[in-house]
């Protein structure tokens, strides 16, 4: 009888279509609002941005929570459409060349030899999600070198975060665009106080 029982709960189950829809992978863009620009007279020297290697948990594509100081994790149907380190050169570099503090500015391997070098590590970029709805993070470890020396000229490390919009990724990833463009801000204005010859 048990046997009959489970050959015509098996056959039921061949009838039977159920459409389970698998959840779909989101992507998100880094995005920086900064200022228009400007219309001064770019300064001499050329700025090269060299791109450090950030930690291993960053240099994943996708978008990473934090429910404490302690611990980190991925968002499962979340990821960025950019690595956030390459993502994040490309729109300092955008930012850079908008200040006229430069002559020139590029990324490393863009074929350009630059007078200044500015080294630049991603040290976290993750949502705080401990309480809702939460805090974009974002920080970046940046030295400014001569690079006809290589002497140090200055360096800091840079933080900056906003309210996420809501307590899931969507709500993160605004979070980062709002967070972004202070930091280039904050940035900008730090370098305008180096030496730039």
């Amino acid at each position: 009888m048990k046997r009959h029982a489970w050959l015509i709960a098996l056959a039921l189950a061949g009838c039977v279509n159920i459409d389970i829809e698998t959840p779909v992978k989101n992507y998100y863009v880094l995005n920086d609002a900064g200022p228009a620009v400007c219309e001064a007279t770019p300064g001499k020297a050329a700025l090269l941005i060299d791109l450090l290697n950030p930690a291993a948990f960053y240099n994943a594509p996708n978008l990473a929570y934090g429910r404490n100081a302690e611990s980190r994790g991925y968002y499962q149907y979340a990821q960025w459409a950019d690595r956030p380190t390459q993502r994040v050169g490309l729109l300092l570099r955008d930012r850079l060349r908008a200040t006229c503090l430069y002559r020139q500015v590029a990324l490393s391997g863009e074929g350009m030899s630059g007078d200044l070098q500015l080294g630049v590590k991603l040290l976290d970029l993750y949502h705080d999600t401990a309480t809702p709805p939460g805090q974009a993070r974002i920080v970046l470890d940046v030295q400014l070198i001569r690079r006809g020396t290589a002497g140090l000229l200055a360096h800091k490390t840079f933080a900056a975060a906003a309210p996420a919009t809501g307590h899931d990724a969507v709500g993160a990833a605004a979070g980062f665009n709002t967070a972004l463009p202070r930091l280039f801000d904050e940035i900008g204005a730090w370098l305008a106080q180096q030496p730039r010859n």
